[in-house]
């Protein structure tokens, strides 16, 4: 590809101010915020707070939350809702407020925590703010913020489903509509009905509140509104579409730091996920290095779920002087987190996200485009504390054929994880249970049946022991099965290292000028026996080498020293549930079988037979699943089973991803009479004409 000089246009872009800005983006004059008699004994900090928005509501705020048992409070982005809300309810109650907060990101959660406790000044991260997400638990008996995903407070509620730790639960980002925020609203209106000292206050950052006001329409909810602040942004779109978003995001940053000298403003770039962040990262640092000594430097700074807390940390911070902050983020950044300084947004227009095929059984991992109000949430981020310009890499007749809004995750996923959740807190009923929208009567059905497959149900549709066990566990029901017939197999030490692995984006990393010398690093460590034993070599590997060579070991292999601090950490965090339920944890090695068997119990229903597939040339690699309704399929081009020659005739996959071909990822060869052996109601009779 080749850089833009001084002057020249990205691509072949059609510049073209935004004409009708849409819903809240009218361009405002400045605001100018009045702090009521500040003093030199106000600390900075507490100056920052006053001049939020939210801070003139203060009053307001509090009064609903004491006179309501239920408050909705609409909020831009940046109006400071996520932060001062806790803080408030709090202040107003010291002695008896005990807060919960979820978030629908573990990076949002994390970072809000840190920040309330630095404005807080009650004690260290963990005593009186923390914070507790999947695999990480920061708080204490003496928590009274707790920042959480909102998945761990359904985890919470499988115990206690009244939620009695709790005087006030908010829920945060409330409009995102993720499944388990979907599954709250349920839990939480009916603790409120046996507990009515229990309060929840509702957050959005988009106006459209009916849906939530019906739904807790009977609690007379009190509706608050905050205004934001929102200068003018320019929209820019290409004129035709771009064959490569990650190239023309790259060209785009370019022009944007060649063009825009005026302003070191901050450039927050939005992509599909760690793979592509990290491979952006990779090509704008080689630019970076080439720049002259006196150029404007280019600061590159990428957040995503998986990096540990100190590096998301960094994208907070003030760009030094001469130097300007180019931030890569996935649509966290449209609402989650709040990033001071931008002033350019480059949007793709693309996310990455998981769909339930309910006529074939299967969940697909697929990049699809964004709604129009996630294209306008991104494009708002360049204009809060100045007027802004936002870069769409894609035409203009393309944004008006997006869809209004995005599909709700109940109706798009797969519902095995919340049939398991509500099954637990006792509800048999699940069609019954109060959902905010209801979800597809077939992909509930479809969850039932793959939960009695698995044994987490029996034929009357009551949790088994398997079950209980399944949902002590903080990993899909799959995952789950696999741990724990591990336990009886005497793998589990193999087991979770594989799951800790799997759980983990992008493990191997190939720089562009050694793409060779990564291919040869990484064929040391392939197994014949498919891709979960060659992580499992990975990570032997890396544990065998001892602490102090990790980095470099990583480097000398090409792989991703971060991700696999994040490895050992969620390995380390899933023995101990383990432990808690008191199994035993063996190691079979040098064996493997048991593992590739244990694999098969979770994941047998994501079998695939070798097919000689019509419209493939006659490919011998191409598979049909077994499952449901038959797709054609290929190995993903990552595996180690890609090359295989002659190819293996049976297989079980992880994940089913759909880019130009269905293909799928993380395979493992396995022999068929295993099938029989272990899911014997499944397959005993199914295909028994295979051979």
């Amino acid at each position: 590809m080749t850089i833009p000089s001084h002057g020249q246009q990205h691509g072949a872009q059609r510049k073209r101010p935004m004409q009708s800005p849409g819903p809240g983006f009218k361009h405002h004059k400045k605001h100018q915020h009045r702090s009521p008699n500040s003093s030199p004994a106000v600390s900075e900090l507490q100056r920052t707070r006053q001049r939020l928005p939210i801070y003139a509501h203060r009053s307001k705020i509090i009064e609903a939350v004491n006179g309501n048992q239920v408050v909705i409070l609409v909020g831009e982005t940046g109006s400071g809702k996520t932060t001062q809300i806790p803080q408030y309810i709090w202040e107003s109650d010291r002695a008896h407020a005990r807060v919960a907060i979820t978030q629908p990101r573990r990076v949002a959660a994390i970072t809000v925590a840190q920040r309330v406790c630095e404005e807080a000044k009650r004690g260290p991260l963990g005593d009186a703010v923390g914070y507790c997400v999947r695999f990480d638990d920061t708080t204490s008996k003496n928590t009274r913020l707790k920042f959480m995903t909102d998945g761990m407070l359904v985890r919470e509620a499988l115990l206690s489903p009244t939620l009695e730790r709790y005087s006030v639960v908010v829920l945060d980002e409330a409009h995102e509509r993720t499944l388990q925020t979907d599954i709250l609203f349920g839990i939480v209106k009916r603790a409120m009905r046996k507990r009515t000292d229990l309060k929840v206050v509702v957050m959005s950052a988009t106006l459209d509140v009916a849906l939530f006001k019906r739904f807790f329409g009977d609690f007379k909810p009190a509706i608050i509104q905050i205004p934001g602040r929102m200068f003018q942004v320019d929209v820019f779109y290409t004129a035709k579409t771009q064959p490569d978003y990650l190239d023309s995001a790259l060209v785009a940053v370019l022009q944007i730091h060649l063009e825009e000298k005026t302003t070191n403003g901050s450039i927050l770039v939005f992509l599909t996920g760690q793979e592509d962040i990290e491979t952006l990262e990779t090509l704008l640092e080689e630019y970076a290095r080439s720049l002259p000594a006196d150029a404007l430097k280019l600061m590159v700074c990428p957040i995503f779920a998986a990096m540990p807390r100190e590096q998301q940390m960094k994208v907070f911070e003030p760009a030094p002087a001469g130097v300007r902050k180019v931030i890569l983020a996935t649509n966290i950044a449209e609402t989650s987190i709040t990033i001071n300084g931008v002033r350019y947004v480059v949007d793709t227009g693309l996310v990455k996200q998981r769909s339930f095929v309910a006529s074939s059984g299967m969940e697909m991992l697929q990049t699809e485009s964004v709604s129009k109000a996630q294209a306008w949430q991104r494009t708002g981020r360049a204009g809060r504390e100045a007027p802004g310009i936002c870069y769409r890499l894609f035409p203009e007749e393309t944004f008006e054929q997006l869809p209004e809004r995005a599909i709700p995750d109940i109706q798009r996923v797969s519902l095995e994880v919340v049939v398991l959740q509500l099954k637990t807190m006792g509800i048999d009923d699940v069609l019954g249970f109060d959902f905010i929208e209801k979800p597809l009567k077939t992909s509930l059905f479809k969850a039932l049946e793959k939960l009695y497959a698995l044994g987490a149900l029996d034929n009357k549709g009551k949790l088994t022991t398997l079950g209980r066990q399944m949902a002590g566990l903080p990993v899909e029901p799959m995952y789950a099965v696999m741990l724990l017939k591990a336990t009886e197999l005497g793998c589990a030490e193999e087991a979770l290292s594989v799951v800790a692995m799997l759980s983990v984006e992008s493990i191997f990393y190939s720089p562009r000028d050694k793409k060779a010398e990564a291919a040869q690093s990484r064929a040391r460590f392939v197994a014949f026996e498919g891709d979960q034993i060659t992580l499992l070599n990975v990570f032997n590997g890396y544990i065998q080498c001892g602490a102090k060579q990790r980095n470099k070991w990583c480097r000398d292999h090409y792989i991703n020293h971060r991700a696999m601090t994040r490895v050992e950490s969620v390995r380390l965090q899933l023995k101990g549930y383990l432990e808690k339920l008191e199994l035993p944890i063996d190691s079979s090695f040098p064996d493997i079988d048991p593992l590739r068997k244990s694999i098969v119990a979770g994941f047998f229903l994501n079998t695939a037979m070798r097919s000689v597939a019509e419209g493939l040339g006659g490919s011998k690699t191409a598979y049909k699943t077994m499952c449901g309704r038959s797709e054609i399929v290929k190995v993903h081009p990552s595996s180690s089973l890609f090359m295989r020659n002659p190819p293996p005739k049976w297989v079980v996959y992880n994940e089913l991803v759909f880019t130009s071909k269905h293909y799928i990822r993380s395979v493992l060869v396995i022999e068929k009479e295993w099938l029989v052996e272990l899911a014997p109601t499944f397959f005993a009779k199914k295909n028994s004409t295979d051979k």
